[in-house]
């Protein structure tokens, strides 16, 4: 069952006054000429806001965090979106303005995206299946979210455009050792994190980067000030990751610089923290080749000061 916003059911209509500031946020975004619109999905048992415009072609399909979290127990509720997105707004208004329609489902005891991957993904393709309009399909989600968007990717990379993982936690049951970084080549994948995550520490998706990176040149790192929540990526986050997803910057290398590269070009370096070696016990090579990038970037730098001085 598929209900517009308008004529939601007694169930949805108090979420939907709640949701009202954030859907009006998004059309805001649009020419006069354009249309947003947010649909509440019951499809095989699983629930999912649809936001799309007419215009878009490709979909973006975004996973949440929070999987354990107790409000989505009660299946007869549709969680607030913008409770689902922590109030980022600045992410859904880029997505639809760069083409990308959102599809973002709500998990439940069987729509688990950490334990059961495959039957998430089953369900997202049947959904999509009734759509002939999206030429390309991703994949993204924050936190658990961005952990199970990593599996499902991975698992199912010939159906998916790209990936793209915020604060995610590739190394959880040790899926990341599954993985053949050698079956991506071609393909967007993105490792966005923050540099105060308590949860899930960036180094932790910076070895995902460089193992990835090898193989395909469309993989990058990105990694900006906040903790561990989504809200943290604001415009400029947006900005980075559509440029990226729409191809307006390029990578033609497969150098693993512990950085930021857009069009091969190191825009900032990461550090990789001796802390997380010693607390984790993880991640003592990737360490150790961080503190060679570091020698040779600082000298770079002091070179191109002196040119000004």
């Amino acid at each position: 069952m598929i209900v517009k916003t308008p004529i939601l059911t007694n169930i949805y209509r108090f979420n939907y006054l709640k949701n009202i500031l954030l859907i009006i946020s998004i059309i805001i975004g649009f020419s006069s000429s354009s249309k947003a619109d947010t649909l509440v999905v019951n499809f095989n048992g699983s629930k999912f806001y649809h936001i799309s415009s007419d215009s878009n072609d490709k979909v973006l399909i975004f996973l949440h965090g929070g999987i354990s979290n107790p409000k989505f127990k009660d299946t007869s509720v549709m969680p607030d979106l913008n409770f689902i997105l922590e109030g980022n707004t600045i992410f859904i208004t880029n997505a639809l303005l760069n083409g990308f329609d959102l599809l973002i489902p709500i998990t439940n005891d069987s729509l688990n995206w950490l334990t059961n991957h495959t039957y998430s993904f089953r369900q997202f393709e049947s959904y999509l299946k009734t759509f002939n309009n999206y030429s390309k399909k991703y994949i993204s989600g924050f936190s658990d979210g961005g952990t199970g968007a990593y599996k499902i990717f991975h698992t199912n990379h010939q159906y998916f455009e790209g990936l793209l993982v915020f604060n995610g936690y590739p190394q959880h049951h040790d899926f990341y050792s599954k993985v053949n970084y050698k079956d991506i080549t071609d393909k967007k994948v993105l490792f966005f994190s923050t540099f105060n995550d308590k949860v899930i520490p960036y180094e932790f998706l910076m070895t995902e980067y460089c193992k990835q990176k090898k193989y395909n040149t469309n993989t990058y790192l990105y990694i900006k000030k906040g903790g561990h929540t989504f809200v943290d990526y604001d415009l400029e986050s947006a900005n980075t990751c559509f440029n990226i997803l729409t191809s307006k910057v390029k990578a033609s290398k497969n150098d693993s610089i512990h950085g930021l590269l857009l069009d091969d070009k190191l825009i900032e370096f990461y550090v990789f923290r001796k802390m997380i070696v010693k607390k984790f016990n993880y991640g003592h090579d990737y360490y150790e080749e961080n503190r060679k990038q570091e020698k040779i970037y600082n000298k770079k730098q002091h070179r191109v000061s002196m040119k000004h001085q």
